[in-house]
């Protein structure tokens, strides 16, 4: 299986990931976007949670991804199908674009010559991720049950780098809290591309595991409601004015 075949494998659980993936921090991506003015591009957008995020900020925002049933679910919120390799935009026309947990899907050389020509001199590039807390026993035992993360891969590995035309990557780290059900945390798994593009008897040890760790575990056994940690993993750079 492809990279790009995993990277458009999430229109068929677009409800699980709504359900199951993490918000964004209003904060971090306040951080993203400081000393921005002017319309976003939220690039890779999938359900769109990063673009909420950024609209609540009071930004215009439009998003682009590949798949249509993942914008389906952004509402009145302007989107347009495209890639990170073929933006739908035309030249300097927006102020910034932020990536949401979708960098690790790009060609970098690519998409960061496509993300530069849709930017205006001196616009923003921003990325972030939520990521799990391998530190913690529980994060550490569902890992062995959910399988393997290009995200996680790229974060912890510190894999992101600079991008040719622009200023090197500031990066900034938080650790974060998030309560969960049993049933976001299956539809959390379920919503992941190890599991989506997997065999079926793949799918069903892992939610199988799933149901298993979350009897078991102490964290989690007869509990309603859990910590589930988290980092969140921001960047941040500028196109370099051209002399």
């Amino acid at each position: 299986m492809s990279d790009a075949e995993r990277a458009t494998s999430f229109g068929s659980a677009v409800d699980a990931y709504q359900a199951g993936r993490p918000e964004y921090l209003d904060e971090h991506v306040g951080w993203l976007l400081e000393g921005t003015h002017g319309r976003v591009l939220d690039l890779g957008a999938g359900s769109g949670k990063l673009t909420r995020a950024v609209a609540r900020l009071g930004f215009e925002v439009v998003a682009v991804d590949p798949d249509e049933q993942m914008l389906a679910g952004l509402g009145e919120l302007p989107s347009l199908v495209g890639t990170a390799e073929q933006i739908p935009l035309p030249d300097e026309s927006v102020a910034a674009v932020t990536v949401g947990q979708a960098w690790h899907w790009f060609d970098p050389a690519v998409a960061g010559a496509e993300i530069a020509r849709v930017l205006q001199p001196g616009g923003r590039l921003g990325l972030i991720w939520n990521t799990r807390d391998l530190a913690h026993p529980f994060v550490a035992e569902l890992s062995e049950v959910m399988g393997e993360s290009p995200a996680e891969r790229m974060v912890d590995e510190e894999l992101v780098t600079d991008v040719p035309g622009f200023t090197p990557f500031e990066c900034s780290r938080r650790d974060r809290i998030r309560m969960m059900t049993p049933g976001e945390l299956e539809a959390m798994v379920i919503s992941r591309s190890h599991y989506l593009t997997g065999s079926p008897q793949l799918q069903r040890d892992v939610v199988a595991g799933v149901h298993r760790l979350l009897a078991t575990h102490p964290h989690t056994r007869g509990r309603d409601e859990f910590e589930y940690p988290l980092h969140s993993t921001a960047y941040r750079a500028d196109r370099v004015l051209q002399s």
